[in-house]
């Protein structure tokens, strides 16, 4: 823990059950399952860098594509996704093509796996934006525009969350 080999007397024992009395388990999971490589090492439960990756991966990226774009759906589309914008799906398509995710998670590096899908994440929220359907909920006659663009945002969203179900099984069925 932060650099120390855990010990009672030095304050650097961290039991499970003291743990689950205040942080949620899958973001020590996400957590770990980052530092996992597939080799057998000891891993550093490092408190800052564990608060800066959840709060960077799990909410800056991944929570953000469906903050953004969910309420739009709910509020002006009936809760009905429309069509996607095929152009912004490709990428995603292609690393499911690739495999890479899938045979990183078979080969136990987890690490490998979840840089793969922050990146795709980074590309969902770089579409979002760019085209800032904030701006266009504000406009009229850009409806169907709004309805694509966030539409696209949530098939994108459902993509990564099939990704994390495998290191993130309750936030993935909270999610589906």
């Amino acid at each position: 823990v932060n650099g120390s080999k855990m010990s009672k007397s030095r304050g650097t024992f961290i039991t499970a059950e003291s743990y689950l009395k205040h942080l949620n388990p899958e973001w020590l999971r996400y957590y770990y399952a980052a530092k996992l490589n597939g080799s057998m090492e000891d891993i550093d439960l490092n408190l800052e860098d564990f608060a800066a990756r959840v709060n960077s991966d799990l909410v800056g990226k991944y929570v953000n594509i469906a903050s953004r774009c969910a309420g739009f759906i709910s509020k002006k589309f009936g809760g009905k996704l429309g069509a996607c914008d095929r152009a912004a799906t490709a990428e995603f398509e292609a690393a499911f093509q690739a495999g890479e995710i899938a045979e990183s998670f078979e080969s136990r590096d987890f690490g490998r796996a979840l840089r793969e899908i922050m990146r795709l994440a980074d590309a969902a929220n770089l579409y979002i934006a760019d085209r800032k359907p904030w701006e266009m909920a504000k406009q009229e006659g850009r409806e169907a525009e709004l309805h694509q663009v966030c539409s696209t945002a949530m098939t994108l969203f459902r993509d990564l969350t099939l990704y994390l179900k495998p290191v993130l099984p309750r936030l993935a069925e909270a999610v589906e």
